[in-house]
């Protein structure tokens, strides 16, 4: 039994919960540092995670982090412990905080632990207590040591339906990630980058697979609209579905694919990338939410809207309120879309304003601050 099964197990099972119960109760009684933070993030060292761990070093404070990686980093000076281990568990027992972006160890927390549960978005999509199938149900914690973040009270709302989550454990602070969002492009990203009109495509996950935007995608109209409009179209993949579209993309020119080594070499993350985009192209990734905080233009390319609908559905509805920009189902209304854009960057810029009113209610670079004062007080 290993990976998902062994969690589904865990929470799914009468034996599992016996286990977990015996576990928690252990945890309970073992002393804890009460200066360690356990840093954990997917993929390591990034999204909001790595944001507040920044927040919090460069404050001076007297905290001692460490993080739970998949791989070892040289580059980051910090005691780290690989994920699966001796070594991990024993810290994870030792820490007095707990800091996530996917909620790992939740069902394991002890009440003499504090954790922080910063997820890794505001939900577009229905996921785990919304699911009409859910694979396995997020756990959740209703506890004065439990906290998760949103970033406005209909967020609030989504996530309480998502994690069966008692709302007044949810606290609307923005999340850390956002607060780069209001930084200059880092100048040595993308040499050159004012004399072009950046793009950034960053669809959602499929299990399966997805191809590349539309069906009827002609690969030589594209490039050519490129190269016409001085445009460099970088596309950023999940990394489970790298291998599908890698290929897809390889050698075609002013397509450059965002990959995290390009970031991690520079200890930056997509969120470090988003500040260089002029217009944002994703389908049902949450991602927007956060680049409306730049009032800069969107294109959802959709073509399987009304697929996804039936198979994954929304929290959000409907879909064409919620997405405050052109729904494109084919090629040539894509380029189209793209070329309004660049002609006139306010395009559905009212739209914008009322969604990014609505879901993000503080608009500012200070959002790693508000959740540090919320666990751990003023510096």
């Amino acid at each position: 039994m290993e990976g998902n099964t062994f969690i589904d197990f865990l929470l799914n099972s009468w034996t599992g919960n016996v286990v977990i119960s015996i576990f928690k109760f252990i945890n309970g009684l073992i002393p804890k540092k009460d200066d360690q933070i356990l840093f954990e993030s997917v993929p390591d060292f990034s999204d909001n995670p790595l944001q507040l761990y920044n927040y919090i070093r460069s404050s001076n404070t007297s905290y001692k982090p460490l993080w739970v990686v998949d791989e070892i980093r040289e580059d980051f000076k910090v005691p780290q412990y690989k994920r699966n281990t001796l070594g991990e568990l024993w810290q994870f027992l030792r820490s007095k905080y707990i800091v996530t972006s996917h909620g790992y160890h939740l069902f394991l927390k002890g009440k003499n632990q504090v954790y922080v549960n910063l997820w890794h978005g505001m939900p577009l999509k229905t996921m785990g207590y919304a699911e009409n199938n859910p694979q396995i149900l997020p756990p959740k914690s209703d506890d004065d040591n439990y906290y998760l973040i949103a970033t406005s009270t209909i967020m609030r709302n989504a996530l309480a339906a998502c994690f069966n989550q008692d709302p007044r454990r949810i606290f609307i602070t923005g999340q850390p990630r956002n607060d780069k969002i209001f930084k200059d492009c880092p100048e040595d990203l993308i040499p050159g980058f004012n004399e072009y009109t950046i793009i950034l495509y960053a669809p959602t996950y499929r299990e399966n697979g997805s191809d590349f935007l539309f069906p009827d995608f002609d690969k030589d109209r594209f490039q050519k609209f490129l190269k016409e409009h001085k445009i460099l179209f970088f596309v950023k993949l999940h990394p489970l579905e790298r291998a599908y579209n890698m290929e897809f993309f390889k050698e075609m020119e002013n397509v450059i694919i965002l990959e995290d080594r390009m970031l991690r070499e520079r200890q930056l993350d997509l969120y470090d990338f988003l500040p260089c985009a002029d217009i944002l192209v994703t389908d049902y990734s949450s991602i927007y939410f956060d680049f409306l905080l730049l009032d800069k233009p969107i294109v959802f390319a959709v073509p399987d809207l009304e697929e996804y609908k039936k198979q994954r559905g929304f929290i959000l509805e409907p879909y064409d309120f919620w997405t405050p920009g052109p729904k494109v189902k084919v090629f040539e209304e894509f380029l189209e879309e793209i070329g309004k854009f660049i002609k006139n960057p306010n395009y559905y810029s009212q739209e914008r304003k009322t969604i990014n009113d609505l879901v993000n209610y503080y608009k500012d670079d200070k959002s790693s601050k508000r959740v540090y004062e919320l666990v751990w007080g003023s510096l």
